[in-house]
């Protein structure tokens, strides 16, 4: 089994690259494709998030981007 290559919905970070397990702090993390598939050459028309495993929401978008009551509800 590969790492988890993990990107958020919503801000460009890139700290997710080589994860073992998916942050207990992230939010709606859902699986997008295979390890393998994301080790494979981009083309033309994928979108930016082509390379990653899974995409969620992580914790500095939390509140900006889904509200408090609704990062709140993330962590609790």
């Amino acid at each position: 089994m590969g790492t988890i290559r993990l990107g958020c919905r919503f801000c460009d970070r890139v700290d997710g690259n080589g994860l073992i397990a998916i942050p207990i702090a992230w939010f709606n993390v859902e699986a997008v494709q295979s390890f393998a598939a994301s080790q494979q050459p981009a083309t033309g028309d994928q979108n930016h998030f082509a390379w990653y495993t899974h995409l969620g929401v992580c914790p500095e978008c939390q509140e900006s981007e889904l509200g408090p009551a609704n990062a709140r509800l993330a962590c609790c």
